[in-house]
């Protein structure tokens, strides 16, 4: 998902600037993305920052998918959900409240609006060894769910 990003948004920049970023360290603590928030870099500092979405669990959807931080920040979830009503890109999309469940955290600890979403379905290979490429449907659920994203990406860029 994050590699698709990555080329839509070469391929049609934006106003602002986009940083796309790999953490590592999620299952180890979130050791990644803590390290980046206290140490950010000069290009993208954290006072610079819009809103950070975090994508994990992408390999399914066919359920919709939950938005953590949700609760926490009602007005980005509310144009999140306007887009995906209008067009009809996933079948749901559940609240969730604060969670120290993924990389999002630590920017929205530290003033950054975040969401981390994640994909709901039948996909039963997550952090197991058969989680492959070969295990991984990205059919239109995968599709619209980036989609859904990419426009609320573009809808922060105005």
């Amino acid at each position: 998902m994050m590699l698709d990003m990555a080329k839509y948004f070469s391929e049609n920049p934006m106003k602002y600037s986009i940083a796309f970023i790999a953490f590592g360290g999620e299952e180890a603590g979130l050791v990644g993305s803590k390290h980046y928030v206290y140490n950010p870099t000069a290009s993208f500092p954290l006072s610079k920052t819009k809103f950070v979405f975090n994508m994990d669990l992408m390999g399914s959807g066919e359920a919709g998918a939950t938005i953590v931080n949700s609760t926490v920040y009602p007005d980005y979830f509310k144009r999140l959900e306007q887009i995906n009503d209008e067009k009809g890109y996933l079948t749901r999309l559940k609240k969730r409240g604060k969670a120290a469940n993924s990389d999002h955290y630590f920017f929205s600890e530290n003033g950054v609006p975040s969401f981390f979403i994640y994909l709901m379905g039948d996909y039963k290979h997550y952090h197991v060894p058969s989680d492959n490429a070969q295990n991984l449907k990205l059919d239109s659920n995968y599709n619209n769910a980036f989609k859904l994203i990419r426009d609320f990406i573009i809808e922060l860029n105005k």
